[in-house]
């Protein structure tokens, strides 16, 4: 029964004209065709239209243009398709285009066409004109010059070549001076972007090449970055306790004089008190626990932006134990049996291996949560002459005892957790062991 659904599906999908056997342009074949269709139905899309550019289809060859494929539902709704078209040229030795954005190739050429295709509805087509204009002039502006400290804007820019258009041009962004570069950054000199770390007034230029290489200068643009961040304070996603190879991402949120609050990680400077422990990523806030102890090490993460700070602490452990073993007082070699005799002490120690996942060596337990205990003792043993702590394991016998032969009692450890119950390793079972302790005259 399925498999007629599938068949009666597809021949829907034909008899619309919405799939055939040949492949379809740009490559996309006829899975993008099917898909079409039925985000087409899905969304009620019954005609699509390439809206008006700027420049009348008109893009320099060095530069760009952004096309888009509008579509329409029965009740006049827009929706953009330009992820969702197939897009094609008729000459690609000329440019390439993705989701409708046009790059251009840096040669000249004539008779460039466009096309846009959306699930068997009629394809639509655009002219490319390219122009190797001279660049004469460019303008740099913004809507406020203003923006709050800490976080980001994007300016724009006007360029003017020498046909009197204005075309999307490669153009490199910067702060104009050293003062105004220890304030804010362009993180991508390409785009238009840009960060903020310190309140001041700066100025911003932006420069283009000619068709002769020969720079041309925008204007400098004056630009306040407002002292308006009043408190940061920075959280985690995740538990503030990390086992040793976790990660979690931190967000700093900032709270400014108008009210708003804003996540304004990428500003901040982020710290780590102790990077052997814990690290963290200066740029996303992505925080990974390297290397922990058994108890738990506190490090502290700090961001900080315009003299404003918050912190946080996180707790690295060690990573999930799965078993336990109780080993000799030097050894790590797994053993059935150990001894003491008359007078004398012994110190066993917890060897703790992990899950092959954590990349771990087994390694000697040392945290304060073990619980030591003497059990299963035979009818001539004597506990007054037994001294156990409990905590550590050690084992002393006390000279007086007499003892006509060695007896043999057993030795047991278990983990506790912060609720006194026996902990549970990573394969479900609890992290206890025992060992024979062999008492010698």
């Amino acid at each position: 029964m399925r498999s007629k659904g599938i068949h009666l599906s597809l021949a829907l999908l034909v008899s619309m004209g919405a799939f055939s056997l040949s492949g379809c342009g740009g490559g996309d074949g006829d899975s993008a065709r099917v898909a079409q269709t039925v985000d087409a139905s899905k969304n009620g899309v019954t005609k699509i239209a390439l809206a008006d550019t700027s420049t009348d289809g008109y893009v320099h060859i060095n530069g760009k243009l952004q096309f888009n494929l509008i579509g329409t539902d029965n009740t006049g709704k827009e929706i953009n398709l330009n992820n969702k078209a197939t897009w094609t040229l008729n000459d690609n030795s000329l440019g390439n285009v993705k989701n409708g954005l046009f790059t251009a190739a840096g040669k000249m050429g004539t008779g460039l066409v466009l096309s846009a295709a959306y699930a068997g509805l009629p394809t639509q087509t655009q002219d490319i004109v390219l122009s190797d204009a001279n660049l004469t002039k460019v303008v740099i502006s913004h809507p406020t010059s203003i923006v709050d400290v800490c976080k980001n804007t994007t300016l724009a820019a006007t360029t003017t070549f020498s046909d009197g258009k204005s075309y999307d041009y490669p153009l490199t962004w910067a702060l104009a001076d050293s003062a105004s570069a220890q304030l804010a950054s362009f993180a991508d000199e390409t785009k238009p972007e840009l960060s903020t770390k310190k309140s001041g007034v700066i100025k911003i230029i932006a420069r283009g090449k000619d068709n002769k290489d020969i720079i041309v200068p925008s204007n400098e643009l004056p630009f306040t970055i407002d002292n308006s961040l009043t408190k940061l304070t920075l959280t985690s996603n995740k538990a503030l306790e990390m086992r040793q190879g976790q990660t979690a991402t931190l967000t700093a949120t900032g709270d400014y004089a108008n009210s708003n609050s804003e996540n304004i990680i990428k500003n901040a400077s982020l710290t780590s008190s102790n990077t052997a422990a814990l690290t963290v990523n200066a740029t996303t806030g992505l925080i990974t626990a390297v290397t922990g102890s058994f108890g738990g090490t506190d490090v502290t993460v700090s961001a900080t932006c315009n003299g404003v700070s918050g912190t946080l602490v996180i707790k690295v452990t060690k990573p999930d134990i799965q078993k336990v073993e109780i080993v000799g007082p030097t050894s790590t070699t797994s053993t059935e049996t150990l001894s003491v005799s008359v007078d004398g002490t012994v110190e066993p120690r917890i060897k703790v291996t992990y899950p092959t996942s954590a990349n771990t060596d087994p390694e000697i337990y040392s945290a304060k949560n073990a619980e030591w205990e003497i059990i299963n003792t035979p009818a001539n043993y004597d506990s007054s002459k037994v001294t156990l702590d409990s905590e550590t394991g050690k084992v002393t016998i006390n000279k007086s005892w007499v003892l006509d032969t060695s007896i043999t009692v057993t030795l047991s450890v278990k983990l506790l957790d912060t609720d006194n119950k026996v902990m549970i390793g990573s394969d479900g079972a609890e992290l206890r062991d025992t060992i024979q302790l062999t008492i010698n005259r």
